[in-house]
């Protein structure tokens, strides 16, 4: 389809330039392609950011309709870091189904559901965000909300925290990626 496409898109060029009577100067690198003088190069195989970057704005969207869902005016932990990130798993019905974090350096913890878990994810999130709001309200740090949260006892929205799964990611990009942000 693009090889029919390409020459009239390059005959649709080259009227406007003659229209204009103005050079064509290609833009920025998109998401779809390189512009060029005649029409649009492919992308470069080696930035797979530019091959799907609407990854990039997926999971903050994500983050803040399930922030306000919180009641308004409740306290909130940072939802994003750049430092390392401790966290647990969250699981209900032995299935994961996202990780309670927390950054030991900034003022920030969150919940990540895993995406292909669907609803059931985005529900406990939910609940996770709520019980962070409440041990922010109490002062706790991040790193003692999550401490103590990972000893909550299990409910049927929020799931329980896996005993035993404490790990640290690099970052929260890469909590993310493990959580399986599309």
């Amino acid at each position: 389809m693009q090889e029919e496409n390409a020459p009239r898109l390059a005959s649709a060029l080259t009227g406007i330039t003659r229209l204009l009577d103005a050079d064509v100067v290609p833009g920025d690198t998109t998401s779809f392609g390189v512009p060029s003088e005649d029409g649009f190069d492919d992308l470069p195989d080696e930035d797979p950011d530019l091959l799907d970057s609407w990854y990039m704005f997926e999971v903050p969207r994500r983050t803040d309709r399930l922030l306000e869902q919180l009641p308004d005016g409740a306290s909130q932990f940072d939802n994003v870091t750049k430092s390392p990130v401790d966290f647990f798993e969250v699981a209900s019905g032995g299935t994961a189904i996202g990780y309670l974090w927390a950054s030991a350096s900034d003022d920030a913890a969150g919940y990540e559901p895993r995406t292909p878990m669907g609803e059931a994810a985005l529900d406990a999130a939910v609940e996770w965000l709520g019980r962070l709001s409440e041990a922010k309200a109490r002062g706790l740090s991040p790193t003692r909300a999550l401490h103590e949260l990972a000893s909550s006892r299990p409910d049927s929205r929020g799931g329980a925290v896996t005993p035993g799964s404490l790990r640290t990611a690099d970052s929260l990009e890469g909590l993310q990626d493990l959580s399986g942000r599309e």
